[in-house]
């Protein structure tokens, strides 16, 4: 995928899964993601997504 597409992707994941666990409430969770965490989380979730994009390619 382009460079730019997986950034765009990466920002906007990693902003919803601020929003989910602020939603949920910190001293709900075992331990407090820091922002670097969430910031794993998110090119966690574009790398699944770029695997899937690959898998679904016609095979040579």
């Amino acid at each position: 995928m382009e460079q730019k597409i997986v950034k765009k992707l990466e920002s906007e994941i990693e902003q919803a899964i601020a929003e989910v666990i602020m939603k949920t409430g910190m001293k709900r969770l075992p331990l407090p993601p820091s922002h670097q965490t969430i910031h794993l989380m998110s090119k966690a979730a574009v790398t699944v997504y770029e695997a899937a994009v690959e898998n679904q390619r016609p095979k040579e």
